[in-house]
């Protein structure tokens, strides 16, 4: 199991390499980070967007184009579709949103007829390093689902599973995050923990789920203990399930600039591949260790 991200870095590395289709490339941010990638031997890329725009952007940050495959489209949604045909096409593996709204790269995923549909819900999920715990976390769902329900939430559960397997650990735990342990009629989401815990008894989920867990005790043996808390978590959860999308925003915010030994990196889930989605507000490590993550949650799912 892999504890930092060097460590993870170092697997994706000695693992096939993958190749990025950047969608709307003109993005001077995303194309340093898939640079930074490529020269570490992580990924191919394969650019699509305004060519022009792309061949200044190389020239001012002194990257030559000729190390790159290139797809010539003006316009941001079309070079969205685009990204997405080569991923259909075998040409690529990731996908990765460049100078384009969410809004037009997700229609573009979400296509039922030439996008990248899975079974599963997006989602978006976050692996989260921090020295305070000897190992990675996985915290989800920050950036998708508003108010997801039991069944999305499952599905979030799936994609996190998935994640966790592909980062090396064998037999994750989940804990469905509630303010406290207790079921309460008052507290809807404790209900829904405690069906989700027992859909993953009845084997309806493909992993250990404990709920409602409460965050010290997911995180922090000694809280477990003191609370005594009889459940299959004392406090080394692998998995993290927020009730919903404000919970998972404000967590991985707060710990992002409230704490100075956080390392972050993010992964979207849910399409037939892996989406990196960084934000523009990201540092250069969060942008690079997402591509990391995504390729390593990549080459797992071409060896299932």
């Amino acid at each position: 199991m892999i504890k930092n991200f060097e460590q993870m870095e170092q697997l994706a590395l000695s693992q096939p390499k993958q190749t990025v289709a950047l969608a709307a490339a003109d993005s001077e941010e995303a194309l340093l980070a898939v640079e930074y990638a490529r020269k570490k031997g992580l990924v191919d890329v394969h650019l699509v967007g305004n060519k022009e725009n792309i061949q200044l952007l190389c020239q001012k940050n002194g990257m030559a184009l000729s190390d790159y495959r290139l797809t010539d489209v003006a316009d941001p949604a079309a070079a969205a579709a685009a990204a997405v045909a080569l991923v259909r096409e075998g040409e690529a593996q990731l996908l990765m949103k460049g100078l384009v709204e969410t809004s037009d790269f997700l229609k573009a995923v979400l296509d039922r007829e030439k996008g990248l549909r899975g079974p599963d819900r997006l989602c978006a999920l976050v692996a989260i390093e921090c020295a305070s715990v000897n190992k990675l976390l996985i915290l989800g769902d920050v950036g998708t689902n508003i108010a997801p329900d039991v069944k999305v939430k499952a599905s979030i559960l799936e994609s996190s599973f998935t994640v966790a397997r592909a980062m090396g650990i064998k037999n994750p735990k989940a804990a469905v995050l509630c303010a406290n342990e207790h079921v309460k009629d008052s507290m809807p989401c404790t209900l829904e923990a405690t069906e989700l815990a027992g859909m993953s008894r009845e084997g309806k989920i493909s992993g250990i789920v404990e709920g409602p867990v409460s965050m010290d005790i997911a995180v922090n043996e000694h809280a477990a203990l003191v609370k005594k808390y009889q459940g299959l978590i004392q406090g080394d959860a692998d998995i993290l399930l927020v009730p919903d999308l404000e919970a998972g925003n404000i967590l991985i915010k707060g710990l992002m600039y409230l704490s100075s030994d956080i390392r972050v990196a993010g992964v979207g889930m849910g399409a037939k591949v892996p989406l990196i989605q960084t934000s523009r507000g990201d540092d250069h490590d969060t942008k690079y260790y997402s591509i990391v993550l995504s390729s390593l949650v990549s080459q797992y799912l071409q060896t299932k």
